[in-house]
């Protein structure tokens, strides 16, 4: 196939034409790592500002504002769960980009972490002891006695309850909330709500148990 080429004499093929005239746009580069070092090294050169962000340490400074407890009074079981508010003093400095909204936003939303959670089954009940009376009486004098030990309303005096459902540990908390066992607790309570939801509409309940 290659045989039949003509040749000019005195003309270089197109193919070292072509070759002779490319010159490498690498600058005098040889080699890929160096291409990528002065390629990042032009990037901060004409972006200062991003190296003296990152620069700048991020500093949290968490201030606990109020604590939660949350209970659910559930037909065969109670659960006390106790989480805690937090705030970050330095928010709006470590993020000075956000708009305003969504600095309203993070205050409106601060989020609650879990200091200590247990149900009537921690507190020596088993299987229908757990629903009565006796077992959410014990789990709240033990959760009250939990928080005086570890001072943990001490700095805040700030509680907030969250109750939610029917079952026989409602009566049997707020009784010890009014106690003796509530003493040095209730002083500190802020708020209380019950968020129960409430059915409206949809299906047919099923039929209550007859004995």
């Amino acid at each position: 196939m290659f045989k039949n080429i003509i040749r000019i004499p005195g003309v270089k093929p197109i193919g070292s034409r072509l070759f002779s005239s490319y010159k490498p746009a690498y600058n005098g580069a040889s080699t890929i790592g160096s291409i990528l070092k002065e390629s990042q090294s032009q990037q901060q050169n004409a972006n200062p500002l991003s190296t003296i962000k990152k620069q700048q340490k991020k500093i949290s400074s968490y201030v606990t504002l109020k604590y939660v407890l949350h209970c659910k009074f559930k037909k065969n079981n109670t659960f006390l769960t106790l989480t805690k508010v937090q705030m970050d003093e330095n928010f709006e400095h470590n993020n000075p980009d956000l708009s305003y909204n969504d600095k309203v936003l993070y205050y409106l939303t601060l989020p609650q972490k879990v200091v200590y959670s247990q149900s009537t089954g921690a507190v020596g009940f088993r299987k229908a002891q757990r629903g009565e009376y006796e077992g959410g009486f014990q789990l709240t004098s033990y959760i009250f006695k939990y928080m005086k030990e570890n001072r943990l309303l001490e700095d805040t005096k700030n509680l907030e309850i969250v109750v939610r459902e029917f079952g026989k540990g409602r009566k049997a908390f707020f009784d010890a909330l009014k106690g003796k066992e509530g003493s040095g607790i209730r002083e500190c309570v802020t708020k209380m709500s019950d968020l129960t939801p409430i059915k409206f509409g949809g299906v047919r309940s099923p039929a209550k148990r007859r004995i």
